[in-house]
């Protein structure tokens, strides 16, 4: 069966371009339409109804997935997208997964029963093919986290870049056994921070030794970087500090090192990510990469409107992190 993307190959032009003849919504050159139609035709190209029904009814709703709501990450990301969508006539359904793919699928539904106009999806799986059919059927941006190798919208900071730049940040205080909190969940920003942050070790000269990794839930929950936390500073060589994916698994971390009578900053530094506000709320402030989350909702959103309008699709944004230096690094 032909898919759009065929057609637009076909008919030489963007996806965008079938997408506004089908619709007959956007500017588009008499000679472009010419082209486009007769593409259909060769290719016996049948348009998705429910794609065309959403757009001839737009039911002035988009869902947003997220993962859970216990990590306060998602608030602000959230708050950004349901504010602009607000602006623009568009009302929000927050659809919490909480990792079961059943529950994501009954969302799903929602946009093939023509009751959402699109989605934000923040949860999704690096691997995850089922979404590429999903964008060629329904408007989809992809927030923070992104599936490799499909030509779908998202928007996300450069993790590997911040996870680099932590290192170069300790090691220029003088540390050399970094240690590493992960997840063993499968999204790309996870692999990406994994991987900055052993590049960094290889262009400080250090080695990338696996006794200085430890991996908590998928979730980043507070107990699993508790427990990360002591199974690193448990060793007979501990890290002096210790860079962690999320804020959450930082002040695990944090709480582990006290449980064991070390102290921050004398005893080790640690970093977290995200800069969410419970950063700032404990004894020593989490020195954090921040990431601009507000920023991140509102520009998925942005990027949804222009497609449930226009078809324009595809592409990836991505916004500026910032090292924020508190109180839980120091020299060694």
């Amino acid at each position: 069966m032909a898919t759009i993307e065929d057609v637009a190959r076909e008919a030489g032009v963007s996806v965008a371009t079938v997408s506004r003849v089908i619709n007959q919504k956007g500017p588009v050159s008499p000679k472009s339409v010419e082209k486009v139609h007769v593409a259909i035709a060769k290719l016996n190209y049948q348009p998705n109804v429910w794609g065309r029904r959403l757009r001839r009814q737009e039911s002035r709703m988009i869902l947003i997935f997220v993962p859970n709501i216990s990590n306060p990450f998602y608030a602000s990301i959230v708050s950004g997208i349901e504010d602009t969508m607000k602006k623009d006539g568009y009302g929000t359904m927050l659809c919490i997964t909480n990792g079961d793919k059943s529950r994501e699928e009954d969302f799903i539904k929602l946009l093939y029963d023509g009751q959402a106009d699109g989605a934000v999806i923040l949860c999704i799986d690096k691997n995850d093919r089922n979404i590429g059919k999903l964008a060629k059927e329904f408007p989809i941006v992809q927030c923070c986290e992104y599936c490799v190798g499909e030509d779908i919208s998202h928007v996300s900071v450069d993790n590997f870049a911040a996870a680099r730049q932590v290192v170069q940040y300790l090691t220029s205080l003088g540390h050399e056994r970094i240690g590493f909190v992960g997840s063993v969940n499968q999204f790309i920003s996870s692999e990406d921070r994994q991987k900055g942050f052993e590049q960094g070790l290889k262009e400080a000269g250090l080695s990338v030794d696996q006794a200085c990794f430890a991996y908590a839930d998928a979730d980043y929950s507070f107990n699993s970087g508790i427990l990360a936390g002591k199974e690193l500073l448990s060793r007979e060589e501990r890290p002096t500090a210790i860079f962690c994916i999320s804020d959450v698994l930082a002040l695990g971390v944090i709480r582990a090192a006290h449980n064991l009578g070390l102290e921050v900053t004398r005893d080790l530094s640690v970093v977290g990510f995200d800069d969410v506000e419970y950063a700032t709320m404990l004894s020593p402030m989490l020195t954090t990469i921040s990431q601009p989350r507000y920023s991140l909702g509102k520009t998925s959103a942005q990027m949804l409107i222009r497609q449930i309008e226009s078809g324009e699709q595809g592409g990836g944004v991505y916004l500026e992190h910032k090292l924020i230096l508190r109180e839980s690094t120091a020299r060694h």
